[in-house]
């Protein structure tokens, strides 16, 4: 009696096993879901550019789909689609952007991460003089300075916002000595935000200028040469 009983519930918890999952599987169907963001928009869906503005996707069952939404100016956002059963997927959705403040801060400009020529009609002596009182105009520390090969660089100025860490240094060095002409480059990088100043692999080069450095270089020029 007692083998008898014991077959009969593995017969059971076989049965159960067998037919639940499949149970459960018919329960979850696919989903059409349309999603809206702002004008001119680009929507990627899985990585792949589908469309802007507007599209409608399908998240089959037990899926999960992923959605990118970018515009020029705005923070990037993404959002995972996953239907299995436990997850709400609405019909529609709207992906509202929100404005990148670093973007709205900066300017597109020739003069980042370029080698800037700036010509001087005075002696290297008040040359020199003049290039520090210009500099720590924008930057607090100057990180090196050595008079003597016509070299100088500033410590970074770190920015940080809510879709990026930007950080920005100016370097000067000699570029000739007759006629003496200089050489100002401002460095200028991004990162993600909250990274640290020092996680120099975070960081790469960015081809805007925050505008509080836009009159930097143009003023060298500009003081230098009278």
């Amino acid at each position: 009696m007692g083998i008898q009983i014991k077959a009969l519930l593995f017969c059971c918890l076989a049965a159960f096993t067998f037919f639940v999952p499949n149970e459960l599987s018919a329960k979850v169907k696919s989903k059409k879901i349309v999603i809206n963001t702002e004008n001119d928009a680009r929507i990627y869906v899985d990585g792949k550019l589908v469309n802007n503005t507007s599209t409608e996707i399908k998240v089959a069952a037990y899926a999960q789909v992923n959605i990118r939404v970018e515009k020029v100016g705005f923070i990037t956002q993404e959002r995972n689609y996953i239907n299995d059963g436990k997850h709400t997927l609405p019909s529609t959705d709207y992906i509202k952007l929100e404005k990148d403040d670093a973007y709205e801060n900066s300017m597109v400009t020739n003069l980042a991460n370029q080698d800037i020529d700036v010509r001087t009609s005075h002696d290297e002596e008040n040359s020199w003089k003049l290039i520090n009182r210009i500099i720590t105009g924008y930057f607090d520390v100057i990180a090196v300075t050595d008079k003597a090969t016509g070299y100088m660089c500033t410590a970074w100025v770190v920015k940080s916002f809510k879709a990026a860490t930007i950080r920005t240094r100016l370097i000067i060095k000699t570029g000739n000595t007759d006629p003496l002409t200089y050489k100002a480059k401002l460095v200028s990088e991004i990162a993600p935000p909250g990274v640290s100043a020092s996680s120099d692999e975070s960081f790469r080069n960015w081809d805007r200028l925050l505008r509080t450095f836009e009159n930097v270089v143009p003023e060298l020029q500009s003081r230098l040469a009278k």
